[in-house]
């Protein structure tokens, strides 16, 4: 059995260059799990749809601003659509959820539809890590802090905080490759 691979930063590049196929197979690619995050993040499938054709709106219109050497283009596209969903939660006076809450709605294969792929171990590893390295992550990545933020609500340096982050990103980082 092969397994096919993906290109993002190949679909990305086309994109830019103004080819619809390209942002057609990114979508039919990412959209059910970005949607299955969203509905997650949001608690509204109706606002989730929304953030989802928003993102791949600016995917699309930004795609010649991705850089390689800041991430990986799924990373991206990701980030993309966390800014919006982070930005929806606080116009709408719409709390983000808590660190237990987001451990235990992370998305699943099931929630992502048929066909995707989503780590189902993502939360048991999250959970295993350590809680100086768990907290300054959901803090970043799911309620939209800086460093520099985390670091005052922790009582601890932005350099220790960047420190945690990449030690704990490296080893989720492990455990999916696993």
């Amino acid at each position: 059995m092969s397994v096919s691979h993906f290109d993002y930063e190949a679909k990305l590049a086309d994109c830019a260059q103004t080819n619809y196929k390209a942002l057609e197979d990114l979508f039919h690619k990412e959209a059910p799990r970005m949607l299955a995050l969203a509905v997650k993040m949001l608690s509204q499938r109706d606002d989730a749809e929304d953030i989802v054709r928003d993102s791949f709106v600016l995917i699309w219109k930004n795609s010649a601003n991705y850089d390689p050497k800041i991430g990986t283009a799924r990373a991206w596209m990701y980030s993309i659509m966390r800014y919006r969903i982070l930005n929806r939660l606080r116009q709408s006076g719409r709390h983000t959820a808590t660190e237990a809450d987001w451990i235990d709605n992370l998305p699943d294969g099931a929630a992502a539809g048929p066909g995707a792929s989503v780590s189902s171990s993502l939360p048991q590893r999250l959970a295993a890590l350590g809680d100086a390295q768990r907290r300054p992550i959901l803090m970043a990545f799911y309620n939209g802090f800086t460093y520099d933020q985390i670091a005052a609500r922790l009582a601890v340096p932005a350099t220790q905080i960047r420190e945690q982050v990449r030690a704990g990103l490296s080893t989720l980082a492990q455990g999916e490759a696993a």
